[in-house]
């Protein structure tokens, strides 16, 4: 078993746009409680054991917490009903812009989030993090976000009941490069990830006044059952599956037009309507 800790860094940049329009040092909004539980989720996982063919961690809440924050302020300041759940970053998408599922054209195009983004304390050369001048494209990332501007025409369509979030801010690696998933592990040797991340689930949940979850991919679909099960027993969320956009998931081909049609089925489009 290995020890993984923290090892990234932030870069020191101060926004006007990250302060309370009001200046009351007091208030706290739903942006900077949801902050606060990443924060708290980031010390936790600092004293994580892993499975030792976990060499290397990324964090992009941490060394992108520029515009990891700006897309929480921005978009995910209000309650929602509706979260897009997804795993954990990917290495061309949330690794390089700190945006859950971050694809570069789409943050910043469609989202209009840009800025700086330092670097991991342990970089491998094999994926190294360029941010917004990184070159090559997250597949998951220009599907999904595509679909969403398919359907909603604006990110305020989709963002007025909807966010997205991710289960696990951290990137797994092998020393060579190849990503390493939790949905690759036994739930044995996950029950300690488990045991940090489905309480912080919870409390976003919660704090967004949560009623229904897509949950992107079967892990997240399984977790959070589990998660809900276990700490919310009679809770009224709904959970609803949508293949995960990948192209390495199995049978994944025109996801596009199937997951429209899946949105559709479940009578989500009504709430992007434009």
């Amino acid at each position: 078993m290995l020890l993984l800790k923290r090892m990234d860094t932030t870069p020191e940049v101060l926004s006007s746009f990250f302060c309370n329009e009001d200046n009351d040092p007091k208030r706290k909004e739903i942006a900077d409680e949801f902050l606060e539980l990443v924060d708290q989720l980031n010390n936790s996982l600092d004293h994580l054991y892993l499975p030792g063919k976990i060499e290397c961690i990324y964090n992009p809440t941490i060394y992108a917490r520029y515009t990891f924050e700006m897309y929480v302020r921005k978009y995910c300041n209000t309650k929602k009903p509706i979260m897009y759940f997804g795993m954990n970053p990917g290495p061309w998408g949330m690794s390089q812009t700190g945006v859950p599922f971050g694809e570069i054209s789409s943050v910043r195009d469609w989202l209009g989030i840009e800025g700086p983004v330092g670097k991991p304390s342990v970089e491998l050369p094999s994926r190294p993090v360029l941010g917004f001048n990184c070159t090559r494209n997250e597949v998951s990332g220009t599907r999904l976000w595509g679909l969403l501007k398919r359907v909603c025409g604006s990110p305020d369509n989709f963002f007025r009941t909807s966010f997205i979030y991710n289960y696990l801010p951290q990137q797994w690696m092998k020393n060579n490069g190849a990503n390493v998933t939790p949905g690759e592990f036994t739930q044995a040797q996950m029950a300690p990830l488990f045991d940090i991340c489905d309480p912080t689930f919870i409390k976003v949940l919660q704090l967004y006044e949560v009623k229904l979850i897509i949950a992107i991919g079967k892990f997240c679909e399984t977790r959070a059952q589990k998660a809900l099960k276990n700490f919310l027993p009679h809770n009224s969320i709904q959970v609803l599956y949508l293949p995960h956009p990948s192209p390495r998931a199995v049978n994944n081909t025109d996801w596009d037009q199937k997951a429209f049609e899946i949105l559709k089925a479940y009578n989500l489009l009504q709430y992007y309507a434009h």
